[in-house]
């Protein structure tokens, strides 16, 4: 009976010896699990963003492709990008002619000083709308590197579209 008494001793002793081994091993994981949570949740909200552009381009060059002013244009991308805040888009129309093995573009809407009023794209040309928005990070800390412009703590966003004008 005592070496079953001496057995069990040195069985307490090894368990005491490993209580603190789980909390190591957390110290040493839950960084690395938190940096990918993060990372997970911002590329998330980057590809939300991302698409809401996409469509809101998608739209105004459809709009503009049948012909609508730049305001309508405008309107509409606008309504589509809905969930972003309007005064941090940045909306560019262009309408591209093809000739002699190149490509021109031009300003949309601007004849004569009034950029803004109508679609002054020839039938045939291809209306081109662009929009950029400054995605604010929510990881800025965590994932350093991912800003376009270091310490701003945003990353630039694009979506472009192109239609044929009807």
């Amino acid at each position: 009976m005592q070496t079953v008494h001496r057995d069990n001793q040195k069985l307490f002793k090894i368990w005491d010896r490993r209580a603190g081994t789980a909390t190591v091993e957390l110290a040493l994981v839950a960084p690395l699990l938190l940096l990918l949570l993060m990372g997970i949740i911002e590329f998330g909200l980057l590809f939300e963003d991302f698409m809401i552009l996409k469509n809101a381009s998608r739209e105004g060059a459809r709009t503009g492709a049948t012909g609508d002013s730049t305001t309508t244009i405008t309107d509409k991308v606008e309504s589509a990008a809905a969930q972003l805040p309007t005064e941090d888009l940045t909306i560019t129309q262009q309408y591209g002619v093809y000739d002699a093995g190149s490509w021109t573009w031009y300003t949309l809407g601007d004849v004569s000083g009034d950029e803004g009023i109508t679609n002054n794209a020839p039938t045939g040309a291809f209306i081109k709308v662009e929009v950029s928005y400054s995605h604010p990070l929510v990881a800025t800390g965590l994932l350093p590197g991912l800003e376009d412009n270091p310490g701003s703590g945003t990353i630039n966003l694009t979506g472009t579209a192109t239609f044929r004008r009807e």
